[in-house]
Parts: C-alpha cells; sequence; structure tokens
C-alpha cells in the first residue's frame, strides 16, 4: 500500500512511541530463572512497521524504541545502553521487509507448513534435550535448580505451543484466502518471516550479545530464547498479520 511521506513520518512516530510503551511498560520481564528474557508486543510492532513503511522507517522504530525506552524508562538490573541490543532491534525493522518480498510469492503453503512445523520440532528437541541434561544453571552469580515439575511444564507447554500455532496459522490462512481471495497479506508469508527473524536476530544474534553482557553460559541463553520463541512466534504472526490486513482496510475505505 501507498502512503506519503508525511504519513510515514507521522505513523513511524506512533509506532515509535507504542512499541516503547509495550517494551517497557506492557511486558513481561524479570522473570525468575532468565531475567534477562522479556516477552511484549514491541517485537511485533517493530516488525509491522517494516512491513508497512519500509526497511529505513522499521530501523528507526526497532533502533529508537531500543535507545529511547532505555533512557525514559531505565533497566532494572540497572544496564544502559547497549549499542549491540540497539543493532539487533535496528535489523529487527529492516530483515521482515526483506524477507517477506522474498517468501511472499512462494505458492506453495504446504513448503512453508512443513519448513515451520519440521523447525519448530527441532527447538523443541533441544529445550527437551536440555532439560533432560541440566539440573541447575548459574546465572550473574546465582545458582538455580529445575525442579522435576518445572522441566515437564516447560516440555509440556512448548510442546502444545508448537502444535497450536501450526493449526492456528493453517486455518487463518484458509479463512485469509477464503474471505479476501489473493490478497497481498498472506498468513504464511507474515509467518516464516517472523519465525526467520526470531532464530537469525533472538536465538543467535541476540543470545551471543546477552552471553556476553550478562556473562552466562550460551547455551543457556539460547535455551532461554528458545522457550520464549514458542510464545513470540505465534505472538507476531498474528499481531502482524491482523494489523497489516486492519490498516489495509482502512486505506481503502479513506480511498
Amino acid at each position: 500500500m501507498k502512503l506519503s511521506i508525511v504519513h510515514k513520518i507521522c505513523l513511524t512516530g506512533l509506532l515509535l512511541a507504542l512499541t516503547i510503551i509495550c517494551t517497557r511498560l506492557l511486558s513481561i520481564q524479570n522473570i525468575p530463572i532468565i531475567p534477562f528474557v522479556r516477552i511484549s508486543f514491541g517485537p511485533a510492532l517493530i516488525m509491522f512497521s517494516s512491513l508497512l513503511l519500509g526497511p529505513l522507517c522499521g530501523a528507526v522504530v526497532g533502533a529508537g524504541s531500543d535507545i529511547l525506552g532505555i533512557v525514559l524508562f531505565p533497566n532494572s538490573l540497572g544496564y544502559g545502553i547497549n549499542p549491540f541490543f540497539t543493532v539487533v532491534y535496528g535489523l529487527l525493522g529492516i530483515l521482515p521487509w526483506v524477507i517477506y518480498y522474498l517468501v511472499k510469492n512462494i505458492k506453495n503453503n504446504k513448503i512453508t507448513a512443513i519448513f515451520m512445523f519440521f523447525f519448530m520440532f527441532a527447538l523443541w528437541i533441544f529445550v527437551f534435550v536440555f532439560l533432560l541434561t541440566h539440573d541447575q544453571i548459574s546465572v550473574m552469580g546465582k545458582e538455580y535448580i529445575f525442579e522435576l515439575w518445572h522441566k515437564w511444564l516447560i516440555i509440556g507447554l512448548s510442546f502444545v505451543l508448537s502444535i497450536l500455532t501450526s493449526v492456528a496459522i493453517y486455518f487463518t490462512n484458509k479463512m485469509m484466502e477464503r474471505k479476501f481471495g489473493d490478497e497481498d497479506i498472506k498468513t504464511y508469508s507474515v509467518a516464516i518471516c517472523c519465525l526467520i527473524c526470531e532464530v537469525i536476530l533472538m536465538l543467535i544474534l541476540n543470545s551471543i550479545v546477552k552471553m556476553f553482557v550478562f556473562e552466562v553460559d550460551f547455551l543457556f541463553v539460547f535455551f532461554a530464547q528458545a522457550v520464549v520463541f514458542f510464545i513470540d512466534v505465534p505472538l507476531n504472526t498474528f499481531v502482524v498479520t491482523y494489523l497489516l490486513l486492519l490498516t489495509k482496510k482502512l486505506v481503502r475505505r479513506r480511498a
């Protein structure tokens, strides 16, 4: 959809403010055992800004939300602005636009569905093996013990979420095709975009940065990000899909 420069600047500012609010105020953070992991609508809004406004505006929303967010709402752990985290969130505003326009023309949804399912299953296997082989971990000088019920709760929830995500994306895509026909907005394209961004930026790059910043073992950071992965991917997929659809409807009504 085509937007004027003025519209893009206004929407960039609005999305930047909303991302800061969602990331800093309306988020789940300081989780026991994994205090450096956060669950929020912030990444979804950054990816939405990338797909709606383009990579430049997306980078401004991503990097700007990290810099302004830490200035306006200082981190409870005492950490200030870190340029490596800023780069990660800046890339989160660029990469979705690139990936989406590479994969949106894939006609066979079965290929995308199979890829997503097997990747999520492989990641679940990693979570399963990690919990079976680790009874305790050391985080920032503190020792944490994995109780048996902790392990099975994480294993069970991640497995259920992976199945529900695959099923929900399949039926949402079917509903979109039936209701809107051959639209530019495709649920599977958004889903694969969210999955690849989560893998490259959060699972790999963000885990490397956090390993050095928080001085914790890489495998444990990767494990923590993998657990959140099963929440982030479906959350980001559905938020981005419906925001794009809503925006497209509003633009058509004003046209």
